[in-house]
């Protein structure tokens, strides 16, 4: 089975690019787009992050419209795979009633009781009423949909590879860019062949997660980019 992804883009703000390029890019502007990311063709209907609504950001559609573009409603959603319970990923959770969301149980566990410099990024009420299947490492989700773990911005970060008509498709469950997998001249005498979000638990852990996302030479979705901001679909 050969799936495509919708990006639905739910608000944007500007940042700067070090967010997502570790100790490079300061006082370099990009603009951060959250979003939510519905694979079409799927049965049941599955839906990867469910963004956030934050008024410190420009709205450019709600999750609902962007849906109802697809012709479906949240409470068609059957399963929501979770990348992370950081707030951007997780805060529309509520709208989707009838799904399971599919969540690491290292992430949920450190979520429920984060450590205070992370403190701002978890809110418990987004997630702690949702109907969770907690999992532990890499897990076929329905044919042509699976996960894996990839750790470092959080702990129990988790990837989705989809399987599409061009190959395998990737949605990192990491903060990032397509800038955070460029490697530039700066990172090259760095010997660097990616960066990492400037927001981690462990920087090192995080870069090895981004690489093994990058070597495995599929089309790789930057989560937070604004490339996708009106895109209908990425196959």
């Amino acid at each position: 089975m050969a799936y495509s992804v919708c990006p639905i883009a739910l608000s944007k703000g500007p940042r700067d690019l070090s967010q997502y390029t570790y100790a490079l890019n300061y006082g370099k502007g990009t603009t951060s787009v959250w979003y939510a990311w519905y694979i079409a063709g799927a049965t049941p209907k599955v839906l990867v992050d469910t963004g956030a609504v934050d008024p410190n950001m420009e709205e450019i559609n709600t999750v609902e419209n962007g849906l109802a573009k697809l012709g479906i409603q949240p409470e068609d959603i059957e399963i929501v795979i979770v990348t992370h319970l950081h707030f951007d990923h997780i805060g529309q959770g509520h709208l989707f009633k009838n799904a399971k969301f599919v969540v690491q149980k290292k992430e949920l566990e450190y979520a429920l009781n984060p450590h205070p410099l992370d403190g701002f990024y978890y809110n418990r009420s987004m997630f702690e009423n949702l109907n969770m299947e907690l999992i532990e490492g890499a897990k076929q989700i329905i044919p042509g949909i699976s996960v894996f773990p990839s750790p470092g911005h959080t702990p129990g970060g988790q990837s989705v590879e989809v399987t599409t008509a061009n190959g395998k498709l990737i949605i990192p469950g990491f903060c990032c860019q397509l800038a955070t997998f460029e490697q530039t001249p700066e990172m090259k005498l760095r010997n660097w062949e990616v960066s990492s979000p400037i927001i981690h638990q462990d920087v090192r852990v995080a870069y090895d997660s981004i690489l093994q996302v990058k070597r495995m030479n599929g089309t790789i979705i930057g989560v937070h980019d604004p490339a996708y901001i009106g895109e209908d679909t990425i196959i």
